[in-house]
């Protein structure tokens, strides 16, 4: 097995613990970043790389490379921009005047793998916030890996 690779069952145990945590009770930044760091591993270093520069193996078959998540404070005028970052992720941005996006919508997905996961486990799993979390976790993972 690939080092950069995450087991399926270290994935679930991160969407469990974001889906049945308690909305009162936050996860701590530590924890909440781990999480971000596995999802971003699973999902995103594949085009975007492991340190986020936009190198990852699959970024040179792609007709548009994958944008350097490292550089967004800095295309923001030093402002980390979560919001949008969250938007771009989930799909809730997908107005593209240049044609169409090659990034995967990742709400959609991660809603249709709470569904899946949701009926497997013996507690009332909110699908939303299982969604929410596993975004909220990327972006903030994002977030760590800024260019000073």
């Amino acid at each position: 097995m690939n080092n950069h690779m995450v087991p399926k069952r270290l994935i679930a145990a991160g969407i469990w613990v974001i889906a049945s945590a308690n909305v009162s009770m936050a996860l701590d930044e530590a924890t909440q970043l781990k999480l971000g760091e596995i999802e971003y591993m699973a999902n995103c270093a594949s085009c975007h790389g492991i340190g986020g520069s936009g190198d990852g193996p699959v970024a040179e078959v792609l007709t548009t490379k994958p944008s350097n998540l490292t550089q967004i404070t800095t295309q923001y005028n030093g402002v980390y921009p979560a919001d949008e970052v969250y938007r771009v992720i989930n799909g809730l941005n997908m107005i593209n005047p240049h044609g169409s996006r090659e990034m995967p919508v990742w709400g959609p997905r991660y809603w249709e793998s709470a569904s899946e996961r949701s009926s497997s486990v013996p507690h009332d799993v909110d699908m939303q916030a299982m969604v929410h979390g596993r975004i909220t976790a990327l972006v903030q993972y994002i977030e760590s890996i800024q260019a000073d």
